[in-house]
């Protein structure tokens, strides 16, 4: 055995050259290949809830951009009641179609962010969170929405005569009961469930989600979905 023989002996399987002549880098080192991270279920199932959890918070601002760019309908308060100025106005659905073009644009964005932000945690456990929090995200707005329509009709009755006022935006085609929807479900009634579990709008965001994320996937070569995977 020569001398170079047993140098080379000694050499650990990542030291020893490569057959062009350059060294293998070294994974520790800085500039190395990126070491695969260990996919665990629970890895995915805390990064899905911290999606959720993101998601969700920007319910907020999602109301606040909808409450702001929505055209509200003018009312005028009478005796005894109150009439909006326009014999038909159209801001009735306009409230509905910005909520949901928003929840649209909304959806698309955090399933791109999501699919490339976090890589190493792609898969059905990522797109679940983001389901989840694309509902619950819209959920949030809508509640907030429900709630300045409150204000505004209690404003509304203490108003005097001749006032003019202007309707905040509401999500109309919405029926969400869970507890209503429960107790049908005790009593066998699946018919009348359903019908107290009715999202309309509130599934927008969440649809545009998935079919964007499963769009990615599906151009995705590799079958695990991570990029530093094997293809």
């Amino acid at each position: 055995m020569t001398n170079d023989d047993e140098r080379t002996v000694d050499l650990r399987p990542d030291d020893r050259p490569d057959p062009d002549g350059a060294p293998t880098p070294d994974p520790h080192v800085y500039g190395g290949p990126r070491a695969r991270s260990e996919r665990t279920i629970g890895r995915d199932l805390l990064a899905a809830g911290m999606l959720a959890v993101v998601l969700a918070a920007l319910g907020l601002p999602y109301a606040m951009l909808w409450q702001i760019v929505t055209p509200r309908v003018e009312f005028v308060v009478l005796d005894g009641g109150w009439a909006s100025v326009e014999a038909y106005p159209d801001g009735y659905v306009r409230g509905d179609l910005v909520f949901a073009g928003i929840g649209l644009v909304l959806g698309i964005l955090a399933a791109a962010l999501a699919w490339s932000a976090l890589r190493a945690r792609r898969g059905p456990i990522l797109l679940l969170g983001l389901v989840i929090g694309a509902v619950a995200c819209q959920f949030v707005a809508w509640k907030i929405g429900a709630h300045e329509w409150d204000r505004f009709w209690e404003a509304m009755r203490l108003a005097p005569v001749g006032s003019h006022m202007w309707r905040p935006p509401s999500v109309l085609f919405v029926e969400l009961d869970p507890a209503a929807a429960w107790a049908a479900l005790r009593v066998g009634d699946v018919t009348a469930a359903l019908a107290s579990l009715r999202l309309g709008a509130l599934a927008v965001a969440a649809l545009a989600a998935t079919f964007t994320y499963t769009i990615c996937a599906g151009w995705s070569r590799r079958p695990s979905l991570r990029t530093d995977a094997p293809e």
